[in-house]
C-alpha cells in the first residue's frame, strides 16, 4: 500500500507540476524574466512549488487513510504555511518588500514554535531565562531556513535536489531510530512531491518552484525540525549537518556581504554555487552537491546520530571544510574568483 501511495504521490506532483506550467505560461502570469542577478537567459514560469505543497499535504491525507496520524499537527502547519505561501506568491508576481515578508515569516514561525511549546512543553526543562534564549533561537532558525532555502533556489534543481537529499535522509534515521513512529513516513512525504517536481525543474529547467515553493519548503523543515524533536525522533544536531550545505552557503555568504557592506536584501550572484555554476555548469554544480551530501554529509548524519556523546564534534568536522571551501572562493564577494 506504501509503495502505490508513494508512486501516487511522485506521479501527482509530477502532473501537478506541468498543469501549472502551461496555466502560467498561457496566461503570462507568475513568469521570471532573465536578469543581470538571474543566471537563465530565458523567461521560465516560476511558483511552481504550488505542486509540492499541494502534493505534500494530499500524501498526507493518503496516510490518514490508512494510519491514525497527528491531524492537528498538520493543521498547525497548514495554518502556518498558508500566509508564506500569499506572501510568496503576491512576490512572485510583484516584488514584496522584505520588512513584510519578514513579518510573515516570523508570524508563522510563532505559530510553529507557539504550538510545541504549548502542546509539547518541549522547553520546559530549561528555567525562564535559558527557555526564552531558546525560543528566540528557534524563531531565528526557522525564520533563517525560510530564507536561505529562497537564497540557495538559484540555479536549475539545486533547492529541489536539497530537499529530496534532507527529507529521504531524515526519514531513515528517524525510521532507524524509532520504527513505531510515523515521523519517517512524514519527512518522506516531502521528498516525494518535490521528485516529482524535479523532473520538469531538472536542467535546463522548464519550471522554478519560486519564492511561493523554496520559503514554505523551509517553514516546513522547520517545522519537522521541532516537531521531530518533541517527539525525541531527531536531533537538532542532526538536522544541522543535514542541511549544512544550504546553511554553511547561506550563512557565509551573508555574513561576508553584511561587513563588506553590500545590500542584503538585493539578488546577487556570489553564493558559492553561483561561482561554481559561472565556472562550470549549472548541472556540474548540482551532481557535486548531491555527491557531497551522499558520501560525507549523510555519513556524518548518521554517525552524529548513532554518537550522540559527540554530535557538537561531528557537526563541527561537517562544517569545517565546506567553510574552507567558502573562504577559498571567496564567496560573498562581488570580484570572486575560484582559485
Amino acid at each position: 500500500m506504501l509503495l502505490i501511495i508513494f508512486s501516487s504521490v511522485i506521479l501527482l506532483s509530477f502532473i501537478l507540476t506541468i498543469f501549472i506550467e502551461k496555466i502560467f505560461i498561457k496566461t503570462n502570469i507568475f513568469i521570471d524574466t532573465p536578469s543581470d542577478r538571474k543566471v537563465h537567459a530565458n523567461t521560465v514560469p516560476t511558483a511552481g512549488g504550488l505542486a509540492i505543497i499541494f502534493s505534500f499535504f494530499i500524501y498526507i491525507a493518503l496516510l490518514s487513510k490508512f494510519y491514525v496520524i497527528d491531524t492537528y499537527s498538520f493543521l498547525v502547519l497548514f495554518f502556518a504555511i498558508t500566509p508564506i505561501i500569499i506572501i510568496g506568491l503576491i512576490d512572485d508576481k510583484n516584488e514584496v518588500n522584505v520588512y513584510i515578508r519578514l513579518i510573515v515569516q516570523f508570524f508563522s514561525a510563532l505559530l510553529i514554535i507557539y504550538y510545541f511549546q504549548i502542546n509539547n512543553n518541549i522547553f520546559d526543562s530549561y528555567n525562564n531565562q535559558n527557555s526564552m534564549i531558546l525560543i528566540i533561537s528557534s524563531l531565528l532558525l526557522s525564520v533563517w531556513l525560510m530564507n536561505l532555502f529562497n537564497f540557495m533556489d538559484g540555479i536549475d534543481a539545486y533547492a529541489a535536489s536539497e530537499c529530496i537529499f534532507v527529507s529521504f535522509s531524515s526519514a531513515l534515521i528517524a525510521y532507524v531510530n524509532n520504527t513505531d513512529n510515523l515521523m519517517f513516513l512524514y519527512l518522506t512525504g516531502i521528498g516525494l512531491a518535490s521528485f516529482g517536481f524535479i523532473l520538469r525543474n531538472w536542467y535546463p529547467a522548464k519550471i522554478f518552484m519560486g519564492d511561493t515553493g523554496s520559503v514554505t519548503i523551509g517553514c516546513i523543515f522547520a517545522f519537522f525540525i521541532f516537531y521531530s524533536g518533541s517527539e525525541s525522533v531527531l536531533s537538532i544536531y542532526t538536522w544541522l549537518i543535514l542541511l549544512s550545505i544550504f546553511i554553511s552557503d547561506a550563512t557565509y555568504t551573508l555574513i561576508v556581504r553584511i561587513v563588506t557592506k553590500k545590500n542584503v536584501s538585493k539578488p546577487h550572484l556570489t553564493h558559492a554555487f553561483h561561482i561554481i555554476s559561472r565556472k562550470t555548469t549549472q548541472l556540474f554544480t548540482v551532481k557535486t552537491m548531491i555527491l557531497i551530501n551522499l558520501l560525507w554529509v549523510f555519513p556524518l548524519a548518521f554517525m552524529s546520530n548513532l554518537l550522540s556523546n559527540y554530535h557538537i564534534i561531528i557537526t563541527f568536522i561537517a562544517y569545517l571544510p565546506l567553510l574552507i571551501y567558502l573562504i577559498k572562493i571567496g564567496a560573498g564577494l562581488e570580484n570572486d574568483t575560484i582559485k
